[in-house]
């Protein structure tokens, strides 16, 4: 995982010396969370969220994408920030730093077949050439890192990426700063893909390590259904269970549809939703906020991350 490329170094507030707290948004879902957060950063000013926070959104690596499972991805972030201070990285996390960077220089974008036939290039490098598993870790990243390169445009038309090995190598760090910034997790109450032993173990790391997270039982767009005077209206078993109510979409998903005319996970008007944030928090209060009650009951404590941005 790794920040999205328009966030980079920390920055200083112009009228003060005070440093920017940022908070890193990681998410379950690869499109409605992001769409809703980035709409949350258009109108921050009218939202009135704290000028010395920053909001950073994580996006996944290469080998990451259509991961949905809440324990993966807080084993991730772990993982990224324990090899970021040691050093000591694994070979999976190169192949995905080079990934990563050939999709920043649009090389691989819209091209799924290149990627595609580009990892496995990579995979077999490691595990033929070098004779090293994804999951071993090396100190000499740097050499590692020339090897891949230099294997990789042997068997492959891309040329020149010798030169960028520096550039490569740690490619989107995570800038996290541990006592001043906040690592947030925005993830669903899956019951098929989030267990109960996997719901206790993400609450206890989060709480060791002083990570937020912040759920929504059943899903995402029962958040987003918040921000509707009417939900309240709606069945609260028919919103826990979340049924199929036609081929393709949920109780939940179809309800948000019949507010929110053409919504689709991946497109729709975010913003005109964010200018009702106030209700969602109302309507929140009237559900479930707390977090170890949530892995049952209907509700979600999204509202209570908002609201801390806001202060002062």
């Amino acid at each position: 995982m790794r920040e999205r490329k328009q966030f980079a170094e920390r920055t200083r507030v112009l009228v003060s010396d005070e440093v920017r707290q940022k908070y890193f948004l990681v998410y379950e879902g690869e499109d409605t969370e992001l769409i809703y957060f980035d709409a949350i950063t258009e109108l921050r000013e009218n939202l009135k969220l704290n000028p010395l926070i920053e909001l950073v959104p994580i996006v996944r690596s290469y080998n990451e994408a259509g991961w949905s499972n809440p324990k993966k991805m807080v084993d991730r972030i772990i993982q990224n920030l324990k090899e970021r201070d040691s050093g000591k990285v694994s070979y999976e996390t190169i192949l995905n730093w080079i990934m990563d960077y050939l999709q920043s220089e649009q090389i691989l974008v819209n091209n799924r077949t290149l990627a595609k036939y580009i990892w496995k290039t990579l995979e077999w490098i490691c595990c033929e050439k070098l004779g090293v598993s994804l999951n071993v870790s090396t100190e000499d990243v740097q050499s590692a890192c020339e090897q891949i390169i230099c294997f990789l445009e042997k068997e492959t038309d891309l040329k020149n990426l010798m030169e960028d090995v520096n550039k490569i190598i740690g490619f989107e760090n995570l800038t996290y700063a541990e006592g001043l910034d906040k690592i947030c997790f925005i993830v669903d109450r899956d019951r098929k893909s989030f267990t109960t032993n996997q719901y206790e173990y993400v609450m206890e790391q989060c709480r060791i390590r002083n990570f937020g997270l912040y759920l929504t039982n059943p899903c995402f767009e029962f958040w987003l259904l918040m921000h509707f005077e009417d939900v309240r209206e709606l069945n609260d078993k028919q919103l826990l269970e979340n049924p199929l109510v036609t081929s393709k979409r949920r109780y939940t998903e179809q309800e948000l549809r019949n507010r929110l005319p053409k919504y689709e996970k991946s497109r729709y008007d975010a913003l005109t939703l964010v200018k009702n944030i106030d209700i969602a928090i109302k309507n929140e209060k009237r559900y479930c906020e707390d977090l170890e009650k949530l892995e049952s009951a209907i509700g979600s404590n999204i509202g209570l991350l908002i609201c801390e941005m806001r202060k002062m």
